[in-house]
């Protein structure tokens, strides 16, 4: 593309392409077409004036402005409660369950089993746990020990001793066993 081209016939160029690009995904249509075009638009015309030609070169910039304004399309329109493909139903309509008895639906969601009850209730236990614990400190530790954390790396991440993290964690050990839940230290 020669330097005296237009930027908007540039963006324009690319902004019909990449909205061609979005309808063939699931989160949107063909109908959307027009709508997307006139978003990714807006977006070039509100950013240009920060576009700096020392950092880039026009072209570029507007090339990055659509695709940031894509990708945010997409994040937004596949969110859960948005997406498309969303099938809305009543949670108390009858249907067949796996044993062919009819059951209302949220008998047979993933929440209403046994296993995902457990598993709510010891969340609910633990974070009753970590309420007790006297110190943000405390709290941190039992954090980090959770998301796999040594004595060592959680020393030097909280800027305490080894000996006080080891402290700490005979602290927390205590605290789920008065809780009864010694079984998931």
């Amino acid at each position: 593309m020669s330097k005296d081209a237009d930027p908007l016939d540039y963006a324009a160029n690319l902004i019909r392409y990449k909205a061609r690009r979005l309808c063939r995904r699931p989160e949107f249509s063909v109908s959307d077409r027009p709508d997307l075009e006139q978003e990714l638009f807006l977006a070039v015309l509100e950013r240009l004036p920060k576009h700096d030609p020392r950092k880039s070169s026009i072209n570029t910039f507007v090339a990055m402005v659509i695709d940031h304004a894509c990708s945010s399309l997409i994040r937004y329109h596949s969110a859960g409660m948005r997406t498309r493909t969303r099938e809305e139903c009543s949670l108390n309509e009858d249907v067949r369950d796996g044993d062919d008895r009819l059951v209302e639906r949220h008998e047979t969601t993933p929440e209403a089993t046994a296993g995902n009850q457990r598993l709510l209730e010891l969340k609910l236990d633990v974070a009753a746990v970590r309420q007790k614990l006297a110190s943000e400190e405390l709290q941190a530790v039992m954090d980090l020990f959770a998301q796999g954390g040594t004595v060592n790396s959680i020393a030097t991440t909280l800027g305490i001793s080894r000996y006080a993290v080891e402290q700490h964690r005979q602290e927390i050990r205590q605290v789920f066993e008065d809780a009864d839940l010694r079984d998931y230290l």
